[in-house]
């Protein structure tokens, strides 16, 4: 029995010679992509180009994908995953940039104030995510920033999904522990 969302899922691929199914999975999918994809290149021209790659790769690929494997969501995120890592083979360098770079959050609702205590919590929190491992940084990754299950990660990542909830309860305690140890105060 498939859950709502898995039917979506599949009704979405299920024509694969459908482009409007591809529109709508593009739809459905892209934010949560881009989102991933930033995070982990930091850069907004290279996460736009990873992006196309992403979903040009599951536009020619879809006939491809098989639904009793693993629910299409972790089927595109692994593709993300694997896109971005051929990225840094390429470059030659770490998978992780520092993420102090990130641009400015614009949004009219802030004041100047908002704006730089904003902006300063963003630093802080950059800065303490670097302190964690890979596996933590990439786990924290598709959890907030792609909005995956636990279980779509533990099938993405080879983990189980009880100990992916360990191991972002532990990640998350860490890093409050790290932003407390300089001071930030993260109960706002």
């Amino acid at each position: 029995m498939f859950t709502q969302t898995q039917t979506e899922e599949r009704s979405l691929v299920s024509p694969a010679d459908d482009d409007r199914a591809f529109i709508e999975l593009y739809n459905a999918f892209f934010s949560r992509v881009y989102n991933y994809v930033h995070y982990r290149v930091n850069d907004f021209h290279d996460t736009d180009d990873l992006t196309n790659q992403i979903f040009l790769k599951l536009f020619t690929k879809r006939k491809c994908y098989q639904p009793e494997k693993a629910p299409f969501s972790v089927w595109i995120f692994r593709i993300a995953r694997n896109t971005v890592t051929d990225y840094y083979r390429r470059r030659g360098r770490n998978t992780y940039v520092s993420l102090e770079e990130t641009e400015e959050l614009e949004d009219s609702g802030f004041s100047p104030e908002d704006a730089v205590e904003s902006k300063d919590m963003r630093r802080h929190l950059h800065r303490a995510l670097a302190s964690l491992s890979q596996r933590e940084r990439e786990i924290i990754a598709l959890k907030f920033w792609s909005g995956c299950t636990n279980r779509d990660i533990a099938k993405l990542t080879g983990i189980s999904e009880s100990n992916i909830g360990v191991i972002l309860f532990r990640a998350m305690r860490r890093l409050r522990q790290i932003l407390e140890s300089r001071g930030v105060n993260i109960d706002n």
